[in-house]
């Protein structure tokens, strides 16, 4: 592609080179590529118009813009709208791709499974996948911009935090294999309620064709209205299941077929996640069986129940983000996992919950005392509920405002082989309690 066609596409005013080659799209002039077009995006705090000059000093061939700016060095694309814009080379870029679009939707566990899927099927082919965790409106767009014409799988994410959301994203990405990981509840003050989360992942199911495919959680089966001959499932009852689930320091252990399986992921949930893989897997004609081996692998997303061995003590990083069935996982995994110290769990708040907060909360803090977890570290002023909860249960925990009293307190559980789990809603940043300890440790304090 080059300015003058990409001008065409967005039929847009063209000041600059035209026939200047395009490798790329981005929206964050610090990322910019070489050959790269900016995308000047309009956010909440900042004004992509303000960064044309640094993107295009970086590399960038051009940029799209909706008002007048300074710049040289690069074509420009005067356009009414720039987010428009994006979404229009999006959908350009959807309708040339000849490949297989796999869609990854649900509660929790998508870009893990989203991840499993691309490892897997870049055992067959060339497998494209959305980076990290660009799943929402902008995001989304900004991954089929970029996807390579030549790949002959993309593994798209589908994130949501309303009804509606999830609809805009299938409109735009049309897959052909559609996954629903789990159903829980998750941005129930946007959501309403458990029903709307259903309906709203649903929403992937939107233009279902005679040759496209569904895979989905066993229980889910007949919530859709789906035909039965083009629907996969997983879990307990479901067409792929796993029996014999073990957890060791080494990963997750089960049986599946008879075979044993070894996923390198300290996490419960990450059988559903290789589970709903298998179901892709089937969906496109292969044997689930052939690709065991390449699970030995595969490595986690940052922040996703990665170990960290700090010789003294382990962490289980699950500091990217926390709903109620991601904290559960997660205590469940925390507390199968052996060990000859404490299991001790560092729990932030799960934001974004509406009137369901103070009950979700507590909810969490009765797990902790249930699961026989050795002391835990609340958290935030939410999690308040769950301290309370915990202690009229009986169990072992603290409750803390303020940061340096929450590393304070983890520390003092540093030393015989204790495993301590971290876990927390986005907006908690609990990673920075990782990288705080990580660099004790290194400084040998």
């Amino acid at each position: 592609m080059n300015a003058l066609e990409l001008a065409k596409i967005l039929k847009a005013t063209l000041v600059g080179t035209q026939k200047s080659d395009i490798k790329g799209f981005s929206i964050d002039s610090r990322k910019v590529k070489e050959g790269d077009v900016f995308i000047a995006l309009k956010g909440e705090r900042h004004d992509g118009h303000d960064f044309v000059k640094e993107a295009l000093s970086r590399g960038a061939v051009g940029a799209v813009v909706e008002k007048e700016v300074s710049a040289s060095g690069g074509f420009l694309l005067r356009v009414p709208s720039t987010l428009d814009a994006l979404r229009k080379i999006g959908r350009y870029k959807r309708s040339k791709f000849k490949g297989t679009v796999i869609g990854v939707a649900g509660s929790a566990g998508k870009t893990t499974t989203k991840d499993l899927i691309h490892h897997l099927l870049s055992e067959t082919g060339k497998s494209y996948k959305s980076a990290g965790n660009l799943n929402s409106k902008i995001g989304l767009p900004l991954v089929l911009a970029n996807m390579p014409q030549d790949a002959d799988y993309a593994v798209l994410e589908l994130g949501a935090s309303a009804v509606g959301d999830v609809l805009e994203l299938t409109r735009l990405a049309k897959p052909k294999v559609r996954v629903i990981t789990s159903i829980g509840e998750e941005h129930l003050e946007t959501f309403g309620t458990v029903e709307d989360v259903i309906r709203g992942n649903g929403e992937i199911f939107y233009g279902f064709g005679s040759e496209d495919w569904a895979v989905i959680p066993a229980h889910l089966k007949g919530v859709y209205g789906l035909p039965e001959d083009r629907v996969i499932t997983f879990g307990t009852g479901g067409n792929l299941e796993a029996h014999d689930v073990r957890i060791s320091q080494k990963g997750t252990l089960f049986k599946f077929m008879g075979k044993e399986v070894l996923v390198p992921v300290l996490s419960m949930g990450v059988v559903d996640n290789v589970l709903a893989s298998f179901g892709v897997l089937t969906a496109l004609g292969y044997d689930p069986l052939d690709f065991t081996e390449a699970l030995g692998s595969f490595k986690p997303p940052e922040g996703r129940m990665n170990l960290i061995d700090l010789r003294e003590v382990i962490l289980i990083d699950d500091t990217y983000n926390a709903n109620p069935p991601s904290v559960r996982n997660a205590l469940r995994t925390l507390s199968s996992l052996e060990t000859g110290g404490k299991r001790i769990a560092v729990l932030g708040d799960m934001l974004e919950l509406g009137d369901q907060s103070e009950k979700l909360h507590r909810e969490v803090g009765k797990l902790v005392a249930e699961m026989g977890i050795d002391f835990a570290i609340f958290y935030g002023n939410h999690m308040r509920f769950a301290y309370e909860e915990c202690v009229r249960r009986g169990g072992n925990c603290l409750f803390l405002k303020e940061d340096g009293d929450v590393l304070s307190a983890i520390l003092k559980w540093f030393g015989n082989k204790n495993i301590i789990l971290m876990k927390g809603s986005r907006g908690m940043k609990m990673e920075r309690f990782i990288k705080e300890l990580r660099g004790l440790v290194r400084y040998g304090c």
